[in-house]
């Protein structure tokens, strides 16, 4: 495609940029998507619960890490009542390096956290792992002081609710382990033979208690941040979407989408392009058929556009009205070019139905350009880039409509078209 446009420059106004790292653009919601299980505790939708996971990382990694090296604290302090118990004996020295072994273990937990920021599933690992070693560490202690088995017993029903409220973890994993360790303590406390069978009941029912308050509670913990997760997830998706198409909206396009891309393709001197399209004479077709089929036409329109592009990587963006714009990450002009005209060629043949045995056929016009940060290196605002597609859009209204005009960003803000595009 050929293109004579004159242009003008005013003088250049430098605009410091920001450097944002580029993100995955999150698909639109519906509220009914975020259905949470009544056993698990957790988002049905597993890619909704990685969204969630990811997003309280940060929060869970410094909970657990607190916890842990506060339970390992506990832990160690604590070998003064084996001293007292035992005196310093050579089975006092091996129920502290039971409880050393734990404190080992949370901390080495910390660190491999530490060393891979990223990693859900790690952080629910070491948890696992540092629980279990804590309970199998509770085992000889409580076997070395039968003794004071009914204080192990409220020791254990203490453990039992920070295995499930205190040491993020998957519910269902706290379940397991809180279960598995209380039956493995009351199978101790049967084996040393020093409680009553009155006392044995009481023991049974007391931990069985904790096991249920601590579930019911952590259960409820967790519905309660999935909950408030998913309002913010809907009021935020609502903020950042069109209602009508689900397309992006204007004010995401501004506060962070086209910054976020203009910035990744500087950094890594890429391409970005983009589109500016208009649907033809909309007004007549609101005028004759009516403003429900004007948005029967509009939602087509996003929905042809959306099946052209890029999933998870292009983005489509209701400008205004019966504007729509395209951002195009990793796009050359030229690339560009040839999806404008496929889609202004897919819309010049297709046909909305506006009611029962009654269609419409509409066209549109497009405005192309592309700024490639191998060649450019000057700073220049993001608006630019969207005023120069905007000027070429109107470029092809002016030329007849239903065409495309296109033309290279070189990094001059404020370009205007001052004759016609030759498409």
């Amino acid at each position: 495609m050929s293109v004579g446009i004159r242009l003008q420059y005013p003088p250049f106004t430098r605009l410091a940029g920001s450097s944002v790292s580029g993100g995955d653009v999150s698909p639109p919601v519906h509220d009914a998507a975020f259905a949470i299980s009544r056993l698990s505790a957790e988002f049905t939708d597993r890619t909704i619960e990685a969204h969630f996971s990811h997003h309280l990382l940060p929060q869970t990694k410094e909970q657990l890490r607190t916890t842990l090296l506060f339970c390992a604290a506990v832990y160690l302090v604590f070998a003064i009542t084996d001293v007292l118990a035992l005196g310093l004996s050579p089975l006092s020295l091996m129920l502290f390096g039971c409880r050393a072994a734990v404190a080992v273990v949370a901390v080495a937990s910390c660190v491999t956290n530490h060393l891979h920021p990223h990693s859900v599933g790690r952080v629910y690992l070491t948890a696992s792992v540092t629980e279990i070693v804590g309970m199998l560490a509770f085992a000889p202690i409580v076997l070395a002081r039968p003794a004071e088995l009914s204080w192990h017993a409220m020791s254990m029903g203490l453990m039992v609710l920070v295995v499930y409220l205190y040491i993020p973890n998957r519910l269902l994993y706290a379940l397991a382990i809180g279960v598995i360790s209380t039956l493995v303590f009351i199978a101790v406390a049967l084996v040393t033979g020093r409680l009553t069978g009155q006392e044995q009941l009481t023991m049974v029912m007391l931990l069985s208690l904790a096991n249920c308050f601590g579930f019911i509670a952590a259960r409820r913990y967790n519905i309660i941040r999935r909950e408030e997760f998913r309002v913010q997830s809907v009021l935020k998706n609502l903020s950042e979407r069109d209602p009508l198409t689900g397309c992006h909206n204007r004010r995401y396009l501004q506060q962070e989408l086209l910054n976020m891309e203009l910035s990744r393709a500087r950094r890594f001197r890429l391409s970005v392009a983009v589109i500016a399209c208009d649907i033809d004479y909309f007004k007549s077709v609101n005028d004759t058929y009516g403003h429900a089929a004007g948005d029967r036409v509009l939602v087509a329109f996003a929905t042809l556009l959306r099946g052209m592009i890029r999933e998870n990587v292009d983005n489509l963006i209701r400008f205004g009205g019966e504007e729509f714009l395209l951002v195009l990450p990793e796009t050359d002009l030229a690339g560009a070019v040839h999806l404008a005209e496929r889609m202004r060629a897919a819309l010049s043949t297709m046909t909305t139905e506006t009611t029962p045995g009654k269609s419409v056929g509409v066209t549109a016009s497009f405005g192309v350009t592309s700024v490639n940060f191998a060649n450019v290196a000057a700073r220049f605002p993001q608006e630019a880039v969207i005023e120069l597609a905007d000027q070429l859009l109107y470029a092809a209204k002016r030329d007849g409509r239903n065409t495309v005009k296109a033309l290279e960003f070189y990094g001059r803000p404020g370009l205007h078209v001052a004759s016609r595009a030759v498409g």
